[in-house]
């Protein structure tokens, strides 16, 4: 079974997976999560390679700022090599053309990670963000054609849930991001969820009544075993 959270920073998607999966393995229900970024694609093994080539030379990588500024995001006016790595990193990470070009090698390579959690491990696959979160990052509001046919070759989760968390909400939970990447991303899950068959919108406004919705959808779909 494939379960997939999907929604904008401060949604509340942490909170809820870990409770999502301690409940099922209390009802002695194997779980696997993984996250799109960390654990799936090119992206996440360029990712790991960094951040291994830094580890053995002993470099620190800085820590991600709490709450969103321009300072902050203009890497604090960093000048020189670092200032050409930020922007050549900044440029590459975020390419919408890319991202798109790589996207349908990331569905091969998640197919492999499928298969081995739900088939040889036979556990429940959680996804922390999925293909639907890369194609919003991607959208830009216009031009939704090549969009659409990704997302049909996108592998159908048995439940596909959008954290429905407004951009306003969010954003006062974790700043993160500025408001005006929130509200864009936002929109960008209006247009993509309603095409996804599978689709379930969990409003996260109170946190019992949430996870209540959750457990109901995860057993009602989860197959007889």
């Amino acid at each position: 079974m494939l379960i997939t959270f999907s929604g904008l920073d401060g949604a509340g998607k942490s909170t809820l997976i870990a409770w999502l999966k301690a409940t099922l393995e209390q009802e002695k229900r194997p779980v696997a999560v993984l996250h799109i970024n960390t654990h799936v694609g090119l992206y996440a093994y360029v990712r790991f390679l960094r951040d291994e080539a830094m580890r053995l030379s002993g470099v620190h990588k800085p820590p991600r700022p709490a709450v969103y500024t321009e300072s902050a995001a203009s890497n604090g006016g960093a000048h020189g090599l670092r200032w050409v790595y930020h922007r050549l990193r900044k440029a590459l990470v975020w390419s919408k053309v890319l991202r798109q070009v790589i996207y349908p090698i990331d569905l091969l390579l998640f197919v492999g990670y499928r298969f081995y959690q739900e088939r040889l491990r036979k556990r429940i696959l959680i996804m922390d963000r999925y293909f639907y979160d890369s194609l919003v990052d991607v959208a830009n509001g216009r031009n939704w054609g090549s969009l659409r046919l990704l997302e049909r070759i996108t592998p159908t989760p048995d439940v596909a849930l959008l954290l429905d968390v407004p951009p306003e909400r969010a954003f006062g939970r974790k700043r993160e991001q500025p408001y005006e990447y929130l509200e864009r991303r936002w929109r960008a899950y209006q247009v993509l969820f309603p095409l996804v068959r599978t689709a379930v919108r969990l409003p996260n406004h109170d946190l019992d009544a949430a996870k209540a919705i959750l457990y109901r959808v995860v057993t009602e779909r989860l197959p007889a075993s």
